[in-house]
């Protein structure tokens, strides 16, 4: 691994977005702020989606190959951890349509990623 992985300023926004996203599924009170149904599926989705398109981002920035397998392994985990200490630790429920909509948002990311990294690479061996 390329020590410039960890001097990426994605890595870094990543990881601010990590601790945010803690704050927002654990210490923040779960209510409906607007007046969508299932608005929390859609905050779900988004989260993980910018986590892990953060993540997938440092990688390919940094010129290296995204661990697809790690990262969505990483997602299941985080996931269903989230959701069970949701459930067990705090006013929250645990839903598995949230952990559904988590990794939903993980995959969306981790897929994007993959498509732009493989089009870079193919892109830069075509000659002109």
């Amino acid at each position: 691994m390329k020590a410039t992985l960890f001097f990426n300023k994605w890595l870094l926004i990543a990881i601010v977005w990590f601790l945010a996203s803690i704050y927002f599924l654990f210490f923040k009170s779960s209510g409906n702020p607007v007046p969508i149904p299932q608005f929390d599926k859609i905050c779900h989705f988004g989260l993980f989606f910018g986590q892990f398109w953060l993540m997938a981002k440092a990688y390919f920035s940094a010129g290296l190959t995204i661990p697809q397998r790690l990262f969505l392994i990483s997602a299941i985990i985080w996931a269903a951890t989230s959701e069970i200490i949701q459930a067990l630790f705090t006013t929250r429920n645990g839903d598995i349509m949230d952990a559904i909509a988590d990794l939903s948002g993980a995959i969306l990311a981790l897929w994007l990623a993959q498509q732009i990294q493989t089009a870079r690479r193919n892109g830069s061996r075509e000659k002109y």
